[in-house]
């Protein structure tokens, strides 16, 4: 058996296998017109082929987009990951630019597929054997986003051991850096860090106590739209202003091209000090003088997006008594602005870089799958329903779950919660959100994301599986004689299901509420 850790990200994905104490990356061999290419990350992207019909993955769909006739025939798909926050059942990619587009849990099947077949070309596994995976994901992700994550890899071949959110992983990593991979001492260890997670699409801040084997969340939030992505669309605007061209009226192909390209330049400010990034846009198909941008202009307007996440960070740290260290991972926390803008918020907390943020996660989630490690986590999002008052005439949130509250250890049994109540209509209509904040009021605020909606026949008089409507909804007075009862249980990967029952016939449905 073959134990993984798998990083799924939004601009790179990374395996790491555990090896009898070690832990390499999983290299990904690309087939190219000058031999083989070797590179210890799996882009997270995909082209899609208008002639065959077909996507290519990874490497193979970088390396299309440089042929001569791409532009006519590719479409290139970035970001798969951070269109998962969206997902429902049947959405699809790209609508706007293939007819009818891709079926989007479709799509990241076929990702997880490649990363597996990549995993199994890499000589790294011995063949046939099984690969058991730790999965992570980000800690503010939404219910929808981590089971159509979790059925994906698991779809590709993987065995799915445990899941992690990424936070978490990282924070086991920094025990074993911090003692040079000596397991023993990394069981010894007693520390409180706060993890600023950086990545291309998302932000996470955790507060973790190490205790020897058992790393507790006291404390996750996150920014579920903040990462390298949005810092390449703003070098990739200045770049555009420069050329005087509309970023919104580019071609879905030659935007990508620009975008690729500002992440690459973005990117060389992490490693050397740089003053001016440039752009030739002939290299992407585009016509005008080479155009330059000064670091510093760049920079100020990266703070500006950055604080908010240095502020979300020091809330989650405020949950830490004793914080010992502030650890930054994730591709965008190399940016030199972001260890400034750290450092200025906890002057008097140690600062724990890496030269490689790529692959904290991934290592820590590979450590998980080899040692016996206890993880006590927390659900990042308030999960509630919209119910109704005032006989019907007002709405208003009512939570079910809180940000906070901790998560069962994993195999361990779901947190429930039950709520019984006499019905008032035939037909009740529940309309269930997640939120990553509430205002004053009780409100949903920040990351809102609504589920597909569930219509339950409180009336025994209806047959339980028979296809009702909201338009079949009316008021009823006389059902005091059957109650409805809605039973919740949230389970260690923070995936939500409810029973609900009606006792007037004892007849009842379980829905999982990421899928409605």
């Amino acid at each position: 058996m073959a134990r993984l850790g798998i990083d799924y990200g939004t601009t790179n994905t990374v395996v790491v296998v555990a090896d009898r104490g070690r832990y390499p990356l999983v290299p990904h061999v690309t087939e190219t017109a000058i031999g083989h290419v070797v590179r210890d990350v799996f882009p997270s992207l995909i082209a899609f082929d208008r002639v065959s019909g077909e996507c290519l993955f990874g490497a193979d769909a970088e390396r299309c987009l440089t042929q001569p006739d791409a532009a006519s025939r590719f479409i290139p798909i970035r970001s798969l990951k951070r269109m998962l926050r969206d997902y429902v059942d049947g959405a699809r990619v790209a609508a706007d630019v293939i007819p009818g587009g891709l079926d989007m849990q479709d799509l990241l099947g076929q990702f997880a597929a490649a990363v597996y077949g990549s995993v199994r070309r890499s000589g790294v596994v011995p063949a046939g054997e099984p690969l058991e995976a730790v999965l992570t994901w980000p800690a503010n992700a939404n219910g929808a986003q981590r089971h159509v994550t979790r059925v994906a890899f698991r779809n590709a071949g993987f065995r799915i051991a445990a899941t992690l959110n990424e936070p978490s992983a990282a924070a086991i990593e920094l025990a074993d850096r911090l003692v040079h991979g000596n397991r023993a001492e990394a069981r010894a260890m007693h520390m409180t860090v706060a993890v600023f997670d950086l990545g291309g699409g998302t932000f996470d801040a955790s507060a973790v106590r190490i205790d020897g084997a058992d790393y507790t969340v006291l404390g996750s939030a996150g920014i579920e739209s903040l990462g390298g992505d949005d810092f390449d669309e703003v070098l990739a605007r200045l770049f555009a202003e420069k050329l005087k061209v509309d970023l919104a009226e580019l071609s879905t192909f030659h935007r990508t091209l620009l975008l690729m390209s500002a992440c690459r330049e973005k990117e060389r400010l992490s490693v050397s000090g740089v003053r001016t990034l440039t752009l030739d846009p002939e290299e992407i198909g585009l016509h005008g003088p080479v155009c330059s941008i000064p670091a510093a202009a760049f920079e100020k307007r990266l703070g500006e997006l950055i604080e908010p996440a240095v502020d979300t960070l020091a809330g989650v740290a405020a949950a830490a008594e004793g914080l010992d260290a502030v650890y930054l991972v994730g591709g965008s926390s190399r940016l030199p602005v972001v260890g400034k803008l750290v450092a200025r918020r906890f002057p008097k907390v140690r600062l724990i870089t890496t030269d490689k943020p790529f692959t904290a996660t991934a290592m820590g989630a590979a450590i998980h799958s080899a040692e016996t490690l206890r993880v006590h986590d927390v659900l990042a999002r308030h999960f509630g329903v919209i119910r109704l008052a005032d006989s019907g005439k007002r709405e208003y949130f009512a939570p079910i779950f809180q940000a906070g509250l901790r998560l069962p250890d994993e195999g361990g049994a779901p947190v429930t919660e039950e709520i019984r109540y006499v019905p008032h209509h035939n037909i009740g209509h529940l309309r269930y959100l997640e939120c990553a904040s509430v205002d004053a009021a009780g409100l949903p605020a920040a990351g809102v994301r609504r589920w597909s909606e569930i219509l339950f026949p409180y009336d025994p008089a209806i047959p339980m599986r028979e296809r009702v409507t909201v338009g079949q909804i009316v008021g009823r007075d006389d059902l005091g004689w059957t109650e409805a009862v809605e039973r919740y249980a949230c389970d260690s990967d923070g995936i939500i299901t409810v029973r609900i029952s009606r006792t007037g016939d004892r007849q009842s449905r379980t829905f999982e509420v990421s899928k409605g």
